[in-house]
């Protein structure tokens, strides 16, 4: 069943391809032009376009020049090529910024997820100690994920970036590429820290650290919400909600052990309220909604969720509580968890259960769930997991809180599944661990 799981999610994530055929076109191709074939480019001027698919039409894209020479200051809307370093009591922190941008939510929707690659330019292999997000506009900002991108993909994601004429790349789901898919079962994940609300610095255990290669780089998933009444692509000259957000990381000096992340998440399936009605209520329109506003890929999410959770994805069972429990596949030590929800969520509970003494040890308990709180719990002394224990994770929900929140006014009540939008849901730990 595993294996299958895991083919499953193979097929969830992003496919791209290397080709940049060149195709003999008309000179007057230009951005936001009619084509005829997608992935087609062409080179007009020494500008140079791409046939994408945009909603149901093919237009032409201007490529987009990510990797140009280091620009200061970065407000001029490229990224910040050179990371910034300082150094103070024998630490190096260094910095890197992603490019200012505009997000433009899919049709329909108030989220965009936003990829931006970003080259610390390690020489050498390095531990880092800290890591931190820091978007600079809360307005638009909801959560961002860092991901660890490996030397050996990075001329690949770097044609991805540039096929998009705006700085990065879409990507709902996880990075948009082949090995960063976000659940694959408690296994060592690509993620490396991420930001919500509370949940800025991420200094790690002492002893403990990030590894990273040379020439490794950085992923930085942006989860950008632009809510009903300030919608950037309604206005593309509201600079107000443009974003940039910075990476900031302190370089290990001493030797340290590698700290990894894995990750456990459950389906969520949240029928609507006896006192709410609305054509999203049914299962079926609302996975529909979700797809239109978020990605293709959001049904088979949920889908691939039900099955590592050892539920049936054809026959879900509706419930305000949602639970997944997935046994460890190799002996570890525990650090620490970091759960996630949205706005719709009340508790949430995340533990490990050793197999040998059935001993539960709660890693996270937030018994009331605070959106802007959501920062890791640090265990005062690791846990020693052993092959066969288990990592579990309970979330519960309450749909009655649409009727008080802002966010949801005018917005019509809708049955919830595992989804990437702010008025969707998660229930997600982020465990941290050592081999």
């Amino acid at each position: 069943m595993r294996s299958k799981v895991i083919t499953f999610f193979a097929l969830v994530v992003f496919v791209f391809s290397s080709s940049n055929a060149q195709v003999a076109v008309s000179a007057t191709a230009k951005a936001g032009g009619v084509c005829s074939k997608a992935k087609n480019t062409t080179s007009i001027k020494g500008v140079k376009y791409k046939c994408t698919k945009s909603g149901n039409k093919l237009t032409w894209q201007k490529i987009h020049q990510h990797n140009a020479a280091p620009v200061a200051p970065v407000e001029s809307g490229k990224p910040s090529a050179t990371p910034s370093q300082s150094q103070s009591g024998g630490k190096v922190t260094a910095a890197l910024a992603t490019p200012q941008y505009l997000p433009n939510p899919p049709e329909g929707g108030n989220d965009e997820y936003r990829c931006f690659l970003l080259d610390p330019k390690f020489t050498e292999d390095t531990f880092l100690e800290s890591v931190s997000i820091i978007p600079d506009n809360l307005k638009v900002a909801h959560h961002g994920i860092l991901y660890r991108l490996s030397k050996s993909s990075v001329a690949a994601t770097q044609k991805l970036d540039q096929v998009s004429a705006e700085p990065g790349w879409p990507c709902f789901g996880d990075a948009g590429l082949p090995g960063t898919s976000t659940f694959a079962g408690a296994q060592a994940s690509s993620w490396i820290t991420f930001w919500a609300p509370g949940g800025n610095l991420k200094s790690y255990p002492i002893g403990t650290g990030m590894k990273f290669a040379v020439g490794d780089q950085f992923i930085l998933q942006s989860h950008f919400m632009v809510m009903s009444g300030h919608a950037a692509h309604a206005d593309q000259a509201d600079k107000s909600n443009t974003s940039i957000t910075k990476i900031e990381y302190v370089k290990a000096t001493d030797k340290v052990a590698e700290l990894n992340t894995m990750l456990i998440a459950a389906p969520i399936e949240v029928a609507c309220g006896p006192k709410e009605s609305g054509p999203l209520c049914n299962r079926a329109a609302a996975l529909k909604d979700l797809t239109k506003r978020t990605s293709e890929k959001a049904a088979l999410m949920e889908a691939g969720l039900l099955a590592i959770c050892g539920k049936d994805p054809r026959n879900p069972v509706a419930s305000p509580v949602s639970e997944c429990t997935e046994k460890i596949r190799s002996n570890r030590k525990i650090y620490g968890s970091t759960p996630h929800m949205h706005q719709l969520g009340t508790k949430v509970s995340v533990w490990h259960t050793s197999a040998a003494t059935k001993v539960r040890t709660n890693l996270s308990d937030r018994s009331l769930w605070d959106f802007d709180n959501q920062s890791t719990d640090w265990l005062a002394t690791p846990i020693d997991a052993k092959i066969g224990d288990t990592i579990s994770i309970s979330c519960t929900f309450d749909v009655n809180l649409r009727s008080i929140l802002p966010m949801y006014k005018n917005v019509s009540p809708n049955y919830i599944v595992w989804g990437e939008g702010t008025r969707d849901e998660m229930c997600l730990g982020v465990i941290n661990y050592t081999e």
